[in-house]
């Protein structure tokens, strides 16, 4: 079995980049995950339609976003996608002028309240450490098969070859699951973040989901040129 770093196909791959996305976070369960890609219901065919309509955004995202670069890792035996991952490489401050989408990925009731506040509190963080350009490793996952094989360091050695080139620090907000990797490719902590969003009057869309997602945390990293 060969693994090998390739850039993505826009046109054919996101449908098995968003299984292989789900399938890693799901194992283990990662509730923040819900915030981004939720599923909709119990059961396969929620499920598939969430898949789906992650593919459908993550291409939409990809296509509209000029900082935008995925790439993957293929399994050469069977064509399989065993990881990828999603940098954006800002060569101006994205947060001079920063467009805030909708999470039209919600109804409109307070599960979409608190997804908002949620990532609004998730990208607080690196809004105070990185005004300037940089680069963001906003999404790296390994499908629970191809572990431990040296996949999310391929992908990792793509984000530090760039940083390298073009003289940009990388930023990344951290899972307990992912700071092995980091901390192993020079990163340092910046802040630790304990997400929480409140509200005065939550409906019981935001109660559903506040119990399903609960309080999370994740630790802003940096790895500095040349580290």
């Amino acid at each position: 079995m060969t693994l090998e770093l390739q850039d993505i196909d826009i046109q054919v791959d996101f449908p098995a980049l968003a299984r292989c996305l789900f399938e890693s976070y799901e194992e283990p369960l990662q509730k923040f995950f819900h915030i981004f890609f939720p599923i909709h219901g119990t059961g396969d065919q929620p499920r598939e339609t969430a898949i789906k309509e992650c593919a459908e955004r993550l291409k939409l995202w990809h296509t509209h976003d000029s900082t935008s670069y995925w790439q993957k890792v293929v399994d050469t035996g069977t064509g399989s996608i065993a990881g990828g991952a999603l940098w954006n490489i800002y060569e101006e401050n994205p947060f001079n002028n920063p467009h805030p989408s909708a999470v039209t990925w919600f109804p409109e009731d307070g599960s979409r309240e608190f997804a908002e506040k949620a990532i609004k509190n998730h990208a607080q963080p690196r809004s105070k450490a990185a005004q300037r350009p940089h680069i963001y490793l906003f999404i790296i996952f390994t499908h629970p098969k191809y572990r431990r094989q040296g996949v999310g360091q391929q992908l990792m050695d793509w984000g530090v070859k760039k940083s390298n080139e073009m003289r940009l620090d990388i930023y990344l907000d951290s899972t307990p699951h992912g700071r092995p990797l980091y901390e192993a490719n020079g990163f340092e902590y910046i802040e630790k973040n304990i997400n929480v969003p409140t509200t005065e009057n939550p409906d019981d869309a935001w109660k559903e989901i506040e119990k399903k997602v609960g309080p999370f945390t994740f630790w802003l990293m940096r790895r500095l040129v040349g580290s």
